[in-house]
């Protein structure tokens, strides 16, 4: 026993050594710490105390809300109110407190503030995804000297079936005095000559120009052009000059102002130019200039830019390219059908009888087969696919009617490429971008029309081919209730004519069709 009290005593004094006396000594340490803080609140303290890591409260894994400072001196009264980690509460007469309302003034700068135009973006460029286009592919054409075969050998053609619809015969008839189907010695043999240079004039310049290309090397090919031109014009004028002085000895006087009448009309359009009487296809002076040195016939390139800058003077040379062909589209193709249905008519004797109705007939079939023709071949689909990928990066602007006031918009501005569904203000106006790529400018009606024209292609030339296939089912249906034979003649070969260019309208709208709709599957896509 008296060693077990001894050993249970000395345990006893290495408990109170190691564990009673360092307690007592933590509890006082505690103590003065605590008062120590009691004195000074901190505002704002992120340390945590060893007694709030060991004991926990249930409410404390609670976030308490941050509350509002109030602004004003804290009492001494509240000082009881700090936690043991350093954080401070706010009195009971604070919390309760409701937060101040916004003044009215704020709330007017609020509703001012989103009805406010922001100014021209800086990162909307960012947005705007690149159009992707389908190259579309090799579609025979004819050349151009091959073209211009073709149109010659047209309108010879219907110039002689409307000699023949004037000076036709029976000579079927066993009483007939005549043994041909026209009355050839009542047709003007100047008359002929003069019809034959207008319309041969461009035959022979391709054909020089073959033999030129062939024999000459390329530097030089510009200005033997300019050369041949000159010499050839001074050729045709010296012929139609002869052709005019034979015409006046037997006819009026006032009848060669229905040979000169044309030239007048050409002055208008084309001013001094030598090169559009003789070339379909020529060229603004720009692209001549891009092209000087290199080739021939520079074709209109398409360049993918993300400049704004850039498309839009791209688009200004597709579009001054377009209308010059458009221009001489229609003064070739009423040309072609002046001179080959409406000049035989005005030089016919005073004694003749003819059928005005169907005279005038053939020359209306002359001019809308003459202008298909020119269309076909100026305006190929290689060509119209150029316009159309150049429209896909000017894009579309859609004025907004209503002006509402909530919808953030942006000032438009020249230097900034906008994405597809973008909200700007041009003029006063509130505008949407609906293409995928957005560099027309608001209210341009020249970027719009181009918009809307060669967007999709396809329906341009759907339009012709209805107006083709038109031509051809009401010529089908005249020769199918006809019964002269020089009616049956002159339909069958103008028929054959058209359905050469119905044919080809056909195959380019086909091909458009498929590969614009499977482009507008991708340009969808990427716009979703």
């Amino acid at each position: 026993m008296n060693s077990w009290d001894s050993a249970l005593g000395d345990k006893t004094s290495t408990v109170l050594v190691y564990v009673l006396i360092p307690a007592v000594l933590g509890l006082v340490a505690a103590w003065s710490v605590h008062g120590r803080r009691s004195n000074s609140v901190p505002v704002h303290s992120n340390g945590v105390s060893r007694r709030r890591k060991i004991v926990r409260d249930p409410a404390a894994g609670r976030r308490t809300p941050v509350l509002p400072l109030i602004k004003g001196t804290i009492s001494r009264s509240e000082d009881h109110s700090v936690m043991p980690s350093g954080r401070r509460n706010v009195g009971r007469t604070s919390s309760n407190r409701p937060p101040p309302p916004p003044q009215s003034n704020q709330l007017l700068n609020d509703d001012t503030h989103k009805s406010k135009t922001f100014g021209p973006a800086e990162n909307v460029g960012s947005k705007v995804v690149s159009p992707k286009h389908i190259p579309i592919p090799s579609i025979p054409q004819d050349g151009k000297f091959v073209f211009e075969v073709i149109m010659f050998v047209f309108t010879g053609m219907t110039s002689f079936l409307q000699f023949l619809h004037l000076y036709r015969t029976v000579w079927w008839l066993p009483q007939s005095y005549t043994r041909f189907a026209m009355n050839f010695y009542l047709i003007d043999p100047y008359l002929v000559g003069f019809i034959v240079t207008i319309l041969g004039r461009r035959l022979v310049y391709c054909a020089l120009c073959k033999v030129l290309m062939w024999w000459s090397p390329a530097s030089l090919w510009p200005i033997l052009q300019q050369v041949l031109r000159l010499l050839l014009l001074g050729l045709v004028l010296s012929s139609l000059v002869l052709c005019a002085y034979h015409i006046m000895q037997s006819h009026p006087i006032v009848n060669i102002f229905y040979l000169c009448y044309p030239i007048s009309v050409y002055f208008i359009l084309f001013g001094l130019s030598v090169s559009p009487f003789f070339d379909v296809t020529s060229l603004p002076p720009l692209m001549k200039e891009e092209c000087k040195g290199r080739t021939i016939m520079c074709k209109p390139l398409h360049n993918c830019s993300m400049s704004p800058q850039a498309i839009r003077e791209e688009v200004e040379v597709l579009k001054t390219d377009f209308n010059n062909r458009m221009k001489q589209i229609l003064f070739s193709s009423v040309l072609n059908a002046y001179y080959a249905g409406f000049v035989p008519c005005c030089f016919a004797q005073s004694f003749l009888y003819y059928d005005v109705y169907w005279a005038t007939q053939h020359l209306a079939f002359v001019w809308v087969g003459c202008f298909t023709m020119y269309i076909v071949h100026c305006y190929p689909a290689k060509y119209c696919d150029v316009l159309h990928r150049a429209a896909l990066h000017l894009g579309r602007w859609v004025r907004i009617d209503g002006r509402p006031s909530h919808i953030p918009a942006h000032m438009w501005a020249h230097s900034t490429l906008w994405h597809q569904g973008a909200f700007v203000k041009h003029c006063r106006e509130l505008y949407k971008a609906e293409g995928i790529s957005n560099a027309a400018e608001p209210g341009n009606q020249t970027h719009a029309r181009f918009y809307a024209v060669f967007n999709n292609p396809s329906v341009f030339l759907s339009s012709l081919w209805g107006l083709q296939l038109s031509l051809v089912i009401i010529q089908i249906l005249i020769l199918a209730s006809s019964s002269e034979w020089y009616h049956v003649v002159s339909l069958a070969l103008l028929l054959f004519a058209n359905y050469y260019t119905l044919f080809k309208l056909s195959r380019d709208y086909l091909i458009c069709w498929k590969v614009y709709k499977a482009e507008q599957m991708i340009q969808d896509k990427i716009g979703g």
